[in-house]
């Protein structure tokens, strides 16, 4: 007969985080149509996406408490508790970030500068590949807890958080860039779009730096 304990050992002390992660790509994914929806001038294509990235950030924040309520007092793993409630965190901060876009997007009409519009498509690409990475980060979870943290499940792990801090620098690259371009279309934009703008471009590359962050939270869990 097997020992119960050791079943304890091999099982995943997040598992939730996978479901978590799938919802939140959800809702993120929503991102790049209301992009394509405003460069249209699809306001009320805007305004209709806005609402549905609203209800799917509400089912992935209703994982988040799911997850963070399952999650162990106590773990038969090297990861310290405070560590997987901030993964959990930094997952779910992606989705609020996406909410927010498509808030933003639906508070006054806004039209893309002509000399932002490539960039812009560009930078969404980049914050959506960074998300393609973090998504693939949190697959290694299960293999990672069998091996212990450690092996090669931990190097796999380790080379997925340096391309995903590779994928954030070069989104934020095209964040400055898109900055930059806004920046210099200021004599034909009003005040108000130029703030709302700067915004916007935040909550994009806040997608990407929470995703950079759930990376820093694998370091932790295969530093032990």
């Amino acid at each position: 007969m097997r020992n119960p304990l050791a079943r304890l050992l091999v099982k995943s002390p997040l598992p939730r985080v996978a479901e978590l992660m799938g919802a939140v790509r959800a809702c993120a994914d929503k991102v790049p149509e209301l992009i394509e929806r405003l460069q249209a001038e699809d306001q009320a294509g805007v305004a209709r996406l806005a609402k549905e990235t609203s209800i799917l950030e509400g089912a992935a924040d209703a994982l988040k408490n799911e997850a963070r309520a399952e999650l162990p007092a106590r773990l038969l793993l090297p990861v310290d508790r405070r560590d997987a409630l901030k993964l959990i965190s930094e997952i779910d901060a992606i989705a609020d970030c996406a909410e927010d876009v498509g808030v933003l997007l639906t508070l006054r009409p806004l039209s893309v500068p002509a000399r932002m519009k490539d960039g812009l498509d560009e930078f969404v690409r980049r914050v959506m590949a960074t998300l393609d990475t973090s998504e693939q980060l949190v697959a290694t979870l299960e293999p990672l807890a069998k091996a212990g943290f450690g092996g090669s499940a931990a190097t796999d792990a380790l080379a997925l958080v340096q391309e995903l801090g590779r994928r954030e620098h070069e989104a934020d690259k095209l964040q400055d860039q898109c900055a930059k371009a806004l920046f210099s279309s200021e004599e034909s934009i009003s005040p108000v779009a130029l703030f709302m703008w700067t915004k916007v471009l935040n909550k994009l590359g806040d997608m990407a730096n929470h995703a950079e962050n759930m990376g820093d939270q694998f370091r932790l869990f295969v530093a032990r």
